[in-house]
C-alpha cells in the first residue's frame, strides 16, 4: 500500500511539475508575441498592458490595454484581449501549426470592455465630406430635422456617455464545413449575433488549402440583431430634431429610406417596409436565416427573380417571433455597385483623374501623371501632393503629403469611415513615390 501511494504521489507531482512547465511556456510566449506586436505597432499607436494571462480552458491573451493612437486624439481601452483554443494542449501547439502554414481545427478572438469615449478622435470625427459620402451613406439619419449625420455628439445629446462593447470572431472547421461564428454586444445599443456556414470542397489542413477550399457557396446563415435601447433612444432625439411626434418621425424617416433604396437600385417590398418600421417601433428583435438545399454562391442571386432568392437560400425575416411572409424585392446591380462605391478605390484629394488634359490646336494631348522615386529628405517639397509610403514593417499607405514637422511624415490616408491623417517617424520610411 504504501507503494501505491509513493507512486501516486509521484505521478501527481510529476502533473503538477509538468502543468507549471506547460503554463510557464505559454505565459513567456504569449508575453514575447505582445511585445513584438507593441513595437510594430509603435509608428501608429502607443500601447500598455496590464499583464499576461494563461487560462487552463486553452486561453491566452492580454489585460487591461491602453492604446494611444498617433493619427488622432484618442485613448482605446480594452479590459483583455484573448486568443482561444479548445482546450490547453491546441493553444500549446497553435504557435508550431501556424508557423507551418497548418490550420488549427478551431480559434477565436475575444475583446472584452472595448472602451471608447465619444468626444474623442474615432466616434467623435466630423462627418465626411460631401465628395466622400456615399448615396447610401447616413441611412440611419433620415428624417432626423437639420441632422444629417451621427457621430459622437449626436449620441451624447441622445444620452450616452461612451462606447463599450464586448466582441468575438471565431471559426471551427468540421469536415467539409467551416463555421464561423461573429459576436458584438455593444452597452444600452445593440447586440449582433452572426453565425455562417461555408461549404469546403476538401477538408483543409492548411491555410493555403483552405484558400482554394473555401468557395463562396453559403451552406447556412443566422443573423440576429437585438436592440438594447438605442431605437428609443434614436427615435426620441430624432423626433425632438424634427419638431414630430415619435410615430410622426418614425414614418417619415422609413419614407425617406425607401425613396433613398429605389433611387439607388434596391425596391423593397411592403412586407420588408413593413418589417422595418415593425422593428423601429417595438424595439425588438431582428431575425434573418438561411439553410439552402444545397450550399449556393451568393453572387449569383443577382440574376434570379427576388422570389426565387427566397427559394434558393431558404430565406426566413422574422421580427420578434413574427415571420415576415411578403418578402420580395428588386435590385439593379449596377445602380447598387455604384451607390456602394464597390470597385472604387480613390485617394483624398484625388477626386479629379490622375491625368490632366492639355489641348494643343484641335486635338487634346493627355499629360499622364506617374509616380515617381524620391527621397525622404526630398518629400517636404512635394507637400500637397498624392505620395506612396512604405515603412520597415512592410507596411504600404498612399494618400496626400502633410506638413512635415521634425522628424516625422504626415500623410493622410482614406479610410472606410472618411480621412485619417497618420504620423510615420522618418527612420522608418524605406521607400517613397510622388505622383506628378
Amino acid at each position: 500500500m504504501r507503494k501505491l501511494m509513493t507512486i501516486l504521489v509521484t505521478i501527481l507531482v510529476v502533473l503538477v511539475l509538468m502543468a507549471g512547465g506547460i503554463w510557464g511556456y505559454l505565459w513567456y510566449n504569449t508575453r514575447q508575441q505582445v511585445e513584438q506586436l507593441i513595437v510594430a505597432a509603435k509608428p501608429f499607436a502607443e500601447i500598455s498592458h496590464g499583464g499576461i494571462e494563461v487560462l487552463p480552458s486553452g486561453s491566452a491573451g492580454v489585460k487591461q490595454i491602453k492604446i494611444i493612437p498617433h493619427f488622432v486624439n484618442d485613448v482605446i481601452s480594452i479590459g483583455a484581449i484573448h486568443l482561444n483554443t479548445p482546450n490547453i494542449l491546441a493553444l500549446l501547439n497553435i504557435r508550431r501549426q501556424l508557423s507551418r502554414g497548418q490550420l488549427p481545427e478551431a480559434l477565436s478572438l475575444t475583446i472584452r470592455g472595448l472602451d471608447l469615449p465619444l468626444h474623442g478622435g474615432i466616434m467623435g470625427a466630423k462627418p465626411p465630406s460631401p465628395h466622400e459620402r456615399m448615396p447610401l451613406d447616413d441611412l440611419e439619419a433620415l428624417g432626423c430635422g437639420p441632422v444629417v449625420h451621427f457621430s459622437g455628439s449626436e449620441w451624447q445629446e441622445m444620452g450616452y456617455d461612451r462606447f463599450m462593447s464586448n466582441i468575438e470572431v471565431g471559426y471551427r472547421l468540421d469536415g467539409h464545413r467551416m463555421n464561423v461564428r461573429i459576436s458584438s454586444n455593444t452597452r444600452d445599443w445593440a447586440a449582433l449575433h452572426l453565425d455562417i456556414g461555408f461549404a469546403l470542397t476538401t477538408p483543409p489542413t492548411s491555410v493555403m488549402e483552405l484558400a482554394t477550399a473555401l468557395t463562396p457557396k453559403l451552406a447556412s446563415l443566422n443573423a440576429v440583431l437585438q436592440d438594447d435601447g438605442y431605437n428609443t433612444r434614436r427615435n426620441n432625439y430624432c423626433a425632438a430634431k424634427a419638431g414630430k411626434s415619435i410615430n410622426e418621425y418614425i414614418a417619415e424617416h422609413v419614407r425617406l429610406v425607401v425613396e433613398r433604396l429605389r433611387a439607388n437600385g434596391v425596391n423593397p417590398g411592403p412586407g420588408l417596409i413593413a418589417a422595418y418600421q415593425r422593428y423601429l417601433t417595438e424595439s425588438s428583435s431582428l431575425t434573418v436565416t438561411a439553410n439552402p438545399p444545397t450550399p449556393i454562391d451568393p453572387t449569383e442571386l443577382q440574376f434570379y427573380k427576388s422570389e426565387d432568392v427566397v427559394k434558393l437560400a431558404g430565406l426566413t425575416v422574422q421580427v420578434n417571433d413574427q415571420a415576415i411572409t411578403d418578402l420580395r424585392v428588386d435590385w439593379n446591380t449596377a445602380q447598387v455597385t455604384k451607390a456602394l462605391g464597390i470597385g472604387v478605390q480613390r485617394a483624398p484629394g484625388a477626386e479629379a483623374a490622375e491625368e490632366t488634359v492639355a489641348p494643343v490646336a484641335s486635338k487634346p494631348v493627355v499629360v499622364q501623371k506617374s509616380f515617381h522615386p524620391v527621397t525622404v529628405s526630398e518629400l517636404n517639397q512635394h507637400l500637397g501632393k498624392i505620395a506612396k509610403l512604405k515603412t520597415s514593417t512592410g507596411a504600404s499607405y498612399r494618400g496626400i503629403l502633410e506638413a512635415i514637422p521634425e522628424g516625422l511624415i504626415r500623410i493622410t490616408i482614406r479610410k472606410a469611415g472618411g480621412t485619417a491623417t497618420l504620423s510615420l517617424r522618418i527612420e522608418e520610411i524605406t521607400e517613397a513615390q510622388v505622383l506628378y
